[in-house]
């Protein structure tokens, strides 16, 4: 239970105590170049050039992608190794991770079943209907920062995940207006109504009022009065 006030007090940064679950999920490894720290080893030690992959030098890395549960294909590899998304590029680092299994005899393994669900989804469960898990909704975002104590930052983050590029203004603007950060905006078109089930909450220049009405109708939040 996350008390009100606490929340606060925060401004965004997360809480100093919450579930160990939830440090679990978001530390996670993620497949997909620049999620997390990398799945074999920092960013900096991975190959720039698909033709660096044959050197002898990176036997090792190649086999220990391919021994990564995350990892079930050559498609998979090429997400964790390289930014790129144009076609030729992509298609260099297919055909030389092709050369390396096979200069290196390196197994593919299908993997398919170890995957795990997105992080967003572990976080709240089976607590809210899917088509409201969205970063507009006031409810799902407070049971995020004020309930499970993510940060702004975090909140943001898992949303990029699974629904696709979200900021950290918008994870503040939702928070702000529900009354659990203070926030500011010059930009007019901040200052849309958000709607709990038809409740609208109000905004205000800086802050707002925080529909207590409308979350303690959801039994996946809890207030805590002092």
């Amino acid at each position: 239970m996350y008390n009100f006030e606490s929340a606060l007090q925060r401004d965004g940064e997360p809480a100093d105590e919450r579930p160990d679950h939830v440090g679990e999920i978001l530390n996670r490894p993620r497949l997909g170049y620049g999620e997390g720290d990398g799945i074999v080893d920092n960013y900096d030690a991975y190959p720039e050039q698909p033709d660096e992959l044959t050197t002898p030098q990176y036997r090792e890395f190649v086999t220990e992608i391919f021994s990564h549960p995350l990892v079930s294909s050559i498609d998979d590899a090429v997400d964790e190794v390289t930014p790129k998304s144009d076609r030729a590029s992509l298609m260099r680092w297919v055909r030389a991770f092709e050369n390396a299994t096979e200069l290196f005899d390196v197994e593919i393994t299908d993997n398919g079943d170890a995957k795990r669900e997105s992080r967003l989804t572990e976080l709240v469960g089976d607590k809210f209907p899917d088509d409201i898990v969205e970063p507009s909704n006031p409810i799902v975002v407070g049971y995020l920062y004020a309930e499970l104590g993510l940060s702004t930052d975090e909140i943001a983050d898992v949303f990029s995940d699974s629904e696709g590029s979200t900021s950290v203004s918008q994870i503040r603007r939702v928070l702000g207006d529900s009354g659990l950060i203070e926030y500011e905006s010059n930009d007019p078109t901040d200052r849309d109504d958000l709607r709990l089930g038809g409740s609208t909450v109000e905004t205000k220049e800086r802050g707002g009022n925080f529909n207590r009405e409308a979350v303690e109708e959801s039994s996946a939040v809890t207030i805590e009065r002092e």
